[in-house]
């Protein structure tokens, strides 16, 4: 698969473990290898590299320690370290550190961030962007989706992939 990404969705956004120990395993030692980049969030990252994540440059060597585990790239999403009021993710590709930084957006409504943000590199990839070009345009596009969340149900609601539809584009008879 020429542009593989991979979500290892491990860690939730609360620190909790989503996968049995031998499941991490299996990850590490089989489906890493395979991918073109790996876009673990910060808690995924820690454990995949067995160190803590505080810092930026912390990611940085961090994600170095990942790349041991078989992918082209990882991107470490740190929509969890705090940095006051940015969002900074941290791209290492085996020669140079990438750093994308956005705006950190006060809402509740983040729900499924971080596999829109993956899913979005992928689209941007199969399009024919760089992988550096994809994770930026994907950057953006993420940053938007959460400013745009939506307030549904009780709790935490989910970013808005829609958000840059017009109210009246999507009604009978309009164009």
């Amino acid at each position: 698969v020429p542009h593989l990404v991979v979500d290892p969705v491990m860690v939730s956004t609360g620190g909790f473990a989503l996968l049995a120990d031998d499941a991490v395993a299996c990850m590490k030692g089989r489906l890493l290898p395979l991918a073109g980049v790996v876009t673990p969030n910060r808690y995924e990252a820690q454990l995949l590299a067995n160190m803590t994540i505080d810092s930026v440059e912390d990611a940085k060597i961090a994600a170095r320690k990942i790349l041991d585990c078989g992918p082209r790239a990882v991107l470490i999403k740190g929509g969890h370290l705090d940095l006051a009021d940015r969002s900074v993710d941290v791209l290492w590709d085996g020669e140079r550190a990438s750093v994308f930084e956005a705006e950190r957006i006060d809402t509740p409504h983040t729900h499924g961030t971080g596999c829109t943000y993956s899913a979005a590199i992928a689209a941007q990839l199969a399009r024919g962007c760089s992988l550096v070009e994809a994770v930026g345009k994907a950057k953006g596009y993420i940053t938007e989706a959460i400013r745009h969340g939506l307030a549904i149900g009780h709790g935490h609601g989910p970013t808005h992939h829609f958000y840059f539809l017009s109210e009246t584009s999507h009604k009978c008879g309009s164009r």
